[in-house]
């Protein structure tokens, strides 16, 4: 009697188990495809342009007029910004007349020089023969002389009166702010009228050589955005393994839904720390243009060097792959029921795995581990495939 009540437990209990409601899962199919080797930046990196120029005002002169505005693209040599010329051109106007003044006097001086120079050898000669005396080829030595002296302060004076006006042209050049490449202003706080922020030190003429970090006040700053970078850190036990030249996938929350490609530009040769950090590697990438939009400088973006790609192998998502035990399977669908299939995964990246055996291209592999009570023999419904 108690063997006939515990076989129609046991027969219930099956019944119910192989004709309870199917479990709805969405699988995708293996199939063949690429799948690279990657490694990622340990944090984010910033964009940043090929160059970057800081301008300022290097004379205390006010804003005549501002030729562009921030985010205008400029040409190398255009002015962004006129400064207040006017007593400058006229002090330039002054010295050119003194220039003019100082070359009539040195024409003038020139003829006499001439005639005092002929009158000195006629008489030095009538000397010789014992026409004139040595008294009167005294006075006439004297007169050449005094007159080749006067000629020499002219021509003197010509020197100066030139660099007076070569100096006040610098100067006068220096009224122009002109951008040093062609690219985009990135910042520009001026308006006409104004007084700008210059560098403050004394004196007229001042030299860019003369200038340091510390005393320049930018008001504006172009930057050559033909090229984007960025420097990312990466894990020093990585920093062997990449190289100038290797391919790199760049993606930013500012356009989440594109990748850009870029290079490996520079490897630093040194291994720093930080607070933030454990030991890492900078690593400046390049980034490629395209013409489906530009990342903008200054927005944070990850990076992830392609070490290695494989194409036309089988591959499946890296999210279906469990791994337990040092063991990896995933689950596939075979009828209406789960099997647990036991793989050997080889390169993988965050998004594909590829499979070396285990599965073959076709089979079914849910995606849907969230299922309660998923486990070998389950019986399923296909909801989604892929």
């Amino acid at each position: 009697m108690y063997v006939i009540i515990f076989l129609l437990i046991v027969g219930v209990l099956v019944y119910l188990y192989f004709h309870k409601t199917p479990v709805e899962v969405r699988v995708i199919k293996v199939r063949r495809g690429m799948v690279e080797r990657t490694i990622t930046g340990v944090s984010s990196g910033t964009v940043d342009p090929l160059k970057r120029v800081r301008l300022q005002a290097l004379l205390p002169l006010r804003i005549r007029e501002v030729h562009f505005k921030e985010g205008d693209r400029v040409k190398k040599g255009d002015v962004i910004i006129w400064l207040d010329d006017s007593e400058m051109r006229i002090r330039l106007d002054l010295q050119r007349a003194a220039l003019r003044g100082a070359e009539l006097r040195l024409r003038e001086t020139d003829e006499r020089y001439k005639l005092a120079s002929q009158n000195y050898e006629r008489t030095r000669q009538l000397f010789e023969e014992g026409v004139v005396p040595d008294n009167l080829l005294d006075e006439v030595r004297t007169q050449y002389t005094t007159i080749g002296k006067g000629y020499e302060i002219a021509k003197n004076a010509i020197h100066e009166a030139k660099l007076g006006v070569q100096l006040t042209e610098e100067e006068l050049e220096k009224t122009l702010i002109r951008a040093p490449f062609d690219g985009l202003i990135s910042f520009l706080d001026a308006t006409a009228g104004e007084m700008p922020p210059y560098t403050g030190l004394e004196g007229t003429t001042l030299s860019q050589s003369t200038l340091s970090s510390s005393e320049t006040k930018p008001f504006c700053e172009v930057i050559d955005d033909s090229v984007l970078k960025v420097k990312v850190p990466f894990d020093e036990v990585d920093a062997m393994k990449i190289r100038p030249g290797q391919s790199t996938k760049i993606t930013s929350d500012t356009m989440p839904d594109q990748v850009f490609i870029g290079q490996v530009a520079y490897v630093s040769p040194v291994v720093s720390k930080t607070l933030e950090q454990n030991r890492t590697v900078d690593v400046e990438v390049d980034i490629d243009k395209t013409d489906k939009g530009r990342l903008p400088v200054g927005a944070s973006v990850d990076a992830e060097i392609i070490l290695e790609t494989e194409k036309d192998v089988l591959i499946v998502p890296t999210n279906v792959v469990i791994e337990k035990e040092g063991k990896k399977f995933v689950y596939v669908v075979e009828g209406d029921v789960l099997k647990k299939r036991m793989i050997t995964s080889g390169i993988s990246n965050w998004e594909f795995t590829r499979v070396l055996n285990g599965l073959k291209e076709g089979e079914r592999v849910i995606t849907s581990l969230d299922v309660e009570g998923i486990q070998e023999g389950l019986r399923v419904r296909i909801r989604d495939e892929q």
